[in-house]
Order: C-alpha cells, then sequence, then structure tokens
C-alpha cells in the first residue's frame, strides 16, 4: 500500500486508504466536540496533509509507524480547524478541547484517535463475523444480544429458546473468532 500512494495514478490505493482512515479520522474529531462539518474538514485536511508530506518522503519509517504519523498530522489538522473554529463567536465552548492548553488538546486528541482506532478495528472485525465465517445464524444472534445488547444469558436463552450452555458456547465460539480477527486487522493498521 505505501508504494501504491506513491503514484498518482493509483487510485484504488488511495481509496483503499481513505476507506481505511477516514472514518477513524471523522469519529475522532466528532470525539473531540468538532461538528460534523467540522469534523470532516479536519478529516479531509489530515489526509490531504499526509498525502503530500508523504509524497514529498516526510515519511521515516525507521521513526515509528506510519498509522503513528497519520495520528500526529491529524492531531495538527483537528486542532487548527478547533482553532479556526473557536475564533468565530458563535461557535465557541462547543469543544471538548476548548480552554486546554496546546499540550492538553494533544493528549486529548491523542486518546480520541487511539479509542476511535481500537472502534473502527472492532467494528470491523464484527462486520468480518458476520460476512466471513461460517458461524450459524442462532450462533450470532445469541452472541450479538449477549455481548452487544447486554442482555443476560437467560433471557438470551428464553428468546431464542436454546439452553444456557449454547449461550455460553455461542459466546466462546464468537469470541474466539472475533478475538482472532481483531488481531488481524490491527497487524494490517500496524504494518503500515
Amino acid at each position: 500500500m505505501l508504494d501504491g500512494l506513491l503514484d498518482p495514478a493509483n487510485e484504488a490505493v488511495w481509496r483503499q486508504f481513505d476507506e481505511r482512515y477516514r472514518p477513524i479520522l471523522f469519529a475522532c474529531a466528532r470525539r473531540l466536540g468538532l461538528s460534523r462539518e467540522d469534523a470532516a474538514d479536519a478529516a479531509q485536511d489530515a489526509l490531504v496533509r499526509f498525502l503530500t508530506a508523504f509524497r514529498a518522503g516526510s515519511y521515516d519509517r525507521t521513526r515509528g509507524r506510519l498509522s503513528s504519523w497519520l495520528a500526529g498530522i491529524a492531531r495538527h489538522a483537528m486542532l487548527d480547524v478547533q482553532h479556526r473554529r473557536s475564533s468565530r463567536r458563535e461557535a465557541r465552548g462547543l469543544s471538548a478541547i476548548d480552554g486546554l492548553t496546546d499540550d492538553e488538546a494533544m493528549a486529548a486528541a491523542e486518546a480520541a484517535w487511539n479509542a476511535e482506532c481500537e472502534r473502527e478495528i472492532l467494528c470491523q472485525a464484527l462486520r468480518r463475523l458476520r460476512a466471513e465465517t461460517r458461524t450459524e445464524a442462532r450462533t450470532l444472534q445469541a452472541f450479538e444480544m449477549l455481548a452487544l445488547q447486554g442482555l443476560t444469558p437467560a433471557v438470551v436463552a428464553e428468546t431464542l429458546g436454546v439452553t444456557l450452555h449454547d449461550v455460553y458456547q455461542a459466546k466462546h465460539r464468537c469470541l474466539a473468532l472475533l478475538r482472532a480477527l481483531v488481531v488481524e486487522i490491527r497487524d494490517a493498521y500496524e504494518t503500515m
């Protein structure tokens, strides 16, 4: 993927990179209190800054992962959007980073980035669990009712007409698959 990003004509790689990171950038900016419009602007700005710097040769693999470098670019883009937004009278006081020092705002942005990366990895793993594994629909349903909806094992068993043992087996099977998918997806992010 990295070599493909250097080629301006390689739209497929850019699209793959964009699909991987834009949702994280957007959600991170929203978590920091930016409006949908400002969050979209910050995400776009971060991606453009990243691509420009990457193609200029600014990324050094020996200094860390590409996703960490992108996170730093994103923090600066979000803070820039926040500073522009906070200078407008009507927008003051709406952000989680208003009133923070630059160091505090950077730390808040980093925490938001890390949380959104983990959330996105989990969402991708759940989508793949549903779409790519041979897990039976009832097993997935039991797992989702238990793990995602927060229902008790007894309620899940009664609702689905299965035993408590079946519910716990569904949880165990799905968690094992989900953990493996999370590791695989996280490795894909970390190898960049």
